[in-house]
């Protein structure tokens, strides 16, 4: 006795319809999600930029910023904080990539463990930490205990949650195993295997580990000002105390020292990206 096959013929164009009407209705949402979280931080970006620029009877002026441009400690704090942060960012990546390359290679089943210790700094206060470094090492050498190079040493540990995070991600975006034993094949040591194999494969954690913190140096004040260290974060805070307008101008300049590499590196590598992909069509 022949069986009729049932017909999913129209069970199917209906499945169809319902997926493209979610799609249809998922792109606006989309769009006025991200609108809205635009606008979110970008009115009050442009309401603070407007209050830097406003001089008595709502008149434009940039006095504001000639009088920091002016003034040799903007300039001192400034060049402090760029120090503190170049140093900071060739410690925590002189430290950090070897020790995530090797637990990643070596010791896998300790990953965990080491990404709980990096998130370690959210949970101590930043004003414990320092205190305890204050106690513990007054014994220390003036080149370190009175100089900048505690701040950068204590500044290493306090990014960590970040720079340990964005190394990690990009060290597992890789297969970085058969790397390491394709390197290692071919008579690479470590150093080389560094340099000319991983390095290359994780510049963007790299760059990424870099910028995070880096922005952190500039926008850390607790620690400096326990120190009592100047730097750009704690002479914004003096000024707040005294013009509030100049306070605002210094904070708009202290974001477009974090965005203008971040601006920078988006372009160098979204144009990278299209040379590559050109490059593999042609070919």
């Amino acid at each position: 006795m022949a069986t009729i096959a049932p017909d999913l013929t129209p069970s199917t164009k209906t499945n169809g319809n319902n997926s493209s009407d979610v799609l249809k209705l998922g792109r606006p949402f989309r769009y006025i999600v991200l609108t809205l979280v635009g606008l979110f931080f970008i009115v009050p970006i442009v309401s603070s930029a407007r209050f830097s620029f406003l001089g008595n009877h709502n008149s434009f002026t940039i006095s504001a910023y000639t009088q920091l441009f002016g003034t040799a400690q903007f300039w001192s704090t400034l060049f402090l904080s760029v120090k503190v942060g170049v140093g900071t960012v060739f410690l925590t990546l002189a430290l950090l990539i070897p020790t995530v390359v090797w637990v990643h290679v070596r010791l896998p089943k300790l990953r965990r463990v080491f990404e709980a210790i990096s998130l370690l700094p959210l949970v101590v206060p930043s004003v414990v930490v320092t205190l305890g470094v204050i106690t513990s090492f007054r014994g220390l050498p003036n080149i370190i205990y009175g100089t900048p190079v505690i701040l950068s040493l204590e500044y290493v540990v306090l990014a960590l949650p970040f720079s340990y995070r964005a190394l990690d991600s990009s060290v597992q975006s890789i297969d970085l195993k058969t790397l390491v034993e394709a390197g290692q094949s071919l008579g690479a040591g470590w150093i080389k295997l560094l340099r000319f194999v991983l390095l290359p494969n994780i510049r963007g954690g790299i760059i990424g580990a870099s910028i995070l913190t880096f922005a952190f140096c500039l926008g850390e004040f607790a620690v400096a000002s326990l120190l009592s260290f100047t730097t750009f974060p704690v002479f914004l805070v003096q000024v707040g105390q005294l013009a509030a307008s100049q306070a605002v101008a210094l904070s708009l300049i202290a974001l477009l020292f974090t965005w203008i590499p971040l601006a920078v590196i988006t372009l160098v590598f979204s144009q990278r990206r299209a040379s590559r992909s050109t490059i593999v069509a042609d070919e």
